[in-house]
């Protein structure tokens, strides 16, 4: 197995991008025939040198698996099981946690969660992410600020002035970030929306103009329409998304035309629907996402915790040719339960919240099953009876709900950094006390988050 290194080598990336590169532009038909070779590749990998799964997939099972679509007969992984399984049960023969490399999740949904990748491994995943900027105007010459806690490991062509990277550290005070980006003087950002958003804001407080930055690529969040304006406006940039995770990575990525599309050559996308069927790429549920480059530690049918609407492609771009990823339209727990028992998904309440213009954040908590209170941020021209109105649309759509909206001038994040747009406070009804997560007031923030914690990993 090969030893960790303390920089990154240019070789296999340069192999990699050159693969990822050639593949996006293939049909999809093309594209689905090279997942199917990596899919059954990676099944038979991981059954005969993996020990979970060795006990859990049969012969037959993986023998079975010819397509996507055999997956299903196949068992999921969710988090918790991940979690609470030793990495040696989990890690390939011949891999360990010191020839590894160990990226762990912001835990943001409660259960964070570590993975480990093999210098191969990465290779690719550095190559994909590489991509994912070139794909979205990154040049040569850029000077890249990325906001995430740890930094990237070096690369040789920096000395050079290629591919400048700049750590933003998001575990540091909301002052020392200021303070780096500016020095950094980037032209290239990609992080949090809500992160950025936030050193946009105390910019904008400090009377500092910064007009350099070309582009903004977002991942992670969600962005009101306002927000986003608000972040764009003051650079004076062109933005596009990312939607992706420490575990299996970039899962889709926008084209010039706006619409993420799967990246269906690297990955198998899976829908469970609320009946409990599965389709691959298509209809609304449960992410099951497999990543096919992944020796070290394969995750396969592997529970992300989100719920995603993912439609045939029916983009004009002429770049891209797989189905896309309309909307991440809440993680899987984020539920509303009503006073009575039932439990529902949140996600039309921040939809519904997010229309009203002039809405720049938002969270919607639950201190007790049937009600909740939807904190907002506004602009400065927002009117002022704006919470009123958005109260009354939302009683009107969920009579069974105490509805109370409020407006903040700051919505605290997680300690990792991401604001969940939905959060129950205390399943046993009791309310966190003022000063709390909710809370409007407190010192300098620290952030942390994840793209979909695509850079929470310690490279």
């Amino acid at each position: 197995m090969s030893r960790l290194r303390s920089t990154i080598r240019l070789a296999p990336v340069a192999h990699h991008l050159a693969t990822i590169r050639r593949r996006e532009r293939l049909p999809h038909a093309e594209q689905l025939r090279i997942q199917s070779e990596l899919l059954r590749a990676l099944v038979r990998h991981a059954h005969a040198n993996v020990p979970h799964y060795r006990e859990t997939l049969t012969s037959a099972q993986v023998e079975g698996v010819r397509t996507a679509d055999d997956l299903a007969g196949l068992p999921t992984l969710d988090r918790t099981t991940l979690r609470d399984t030793p990495a040696r049960e989990l890690l390939a023969d011949g891999f360990t946690p010191e020839n590894t490399r160990a990226n762990t999740t912001s835990g943001s949904s409660g259960i964070p969660i570590t993975i480990r990748n093999s210098e191969r491994d990465l290779g690719y995943l550095r190559a994909a992410y590489l991509q994912d900027m070139l794909a979205n105007g990154l040049r040569p010459t850029d000077r890249i600020a990325y906001f995430r806690v740890a930094s990237f490991l070096p690369h040789p062509l920096e000395r050079f002035g290629i591919l400048r990277n700049h750590h933003i550290p998001t575990d540091r005070s909301l002052d020392e970030q200021v303070e780096t980006f500016l020095a950094a003087k980037p032209t290239f950002v990609i992080g949090f929306p809500n992160v950025i958003a936030s050193v946009v804001d105390e910019l904008k407080r400090r009377g500092v103009t910064h007009r350099g930055v070309r582009t903004v690529l977002f991942g992670g969040e969600r962005l009101t329409p306002t927000a986003r304006a608000h972040v764009l406006d003051y650079f004076g940039a062109s933005h596009r998304e990312v939607y992706a995770s420490v575990e299996v990575f970039t899962i889709a990525r926008t084209c010039p035309a706006g619409s993420m599309h799967l990246r269906t050559a690297d990955l198998v996308v899976e829908v469970e629907h609320d009946d409990g069927t599965v389709s691959v790429e298509d209809g609304v549920g449960e992410i099951l996402v497999t990543r096919l480059h992944s020796e070290a530690m394969p995750l396969i049918r592997y529970r992300l915790g989100d719920r995603v609407r993912i439609v045939p492609n029916d983009c004009p771009c002429g770049v891209a040719t797989t189905p896309i990823v309309r909307e991440v339209v809440g993680r899987s727990e984020d539920r509303i339960a009503t006073s009575d028992g039932r439990r529902y998904y949140g996600d039309f309440l921040t939809t519904l919240t997010q229309s009203f213009p002039g809405i720049t954040r938002l969270q919607v908590l639950q201190p007790r099953p049937g009600a909740i209170e939807v904190l907002v941020i506004l602009s400065g021209d927002a009117p002022d009876d704006l919470t009123s109105d958005i109260e009354r649309e939302l009683r009107r759509r969920v009579p069974d709900l105490d509805v109370t909206v409020r407006r903040t001038h700051r919505i605290t994040p997680e300690a990792n950094g991401k604001i969940k747009l939905v959060k129950v406070l205390a399943p046993t009804g009791e309310r966190v006390p003022s000063g709390g997560p909710a809370s409007a007031e407190g010192g300098p923030s620290t952030q942390k988050g994840r793209m979909s914690d695509v850079a929470e990993g310690n490279d």
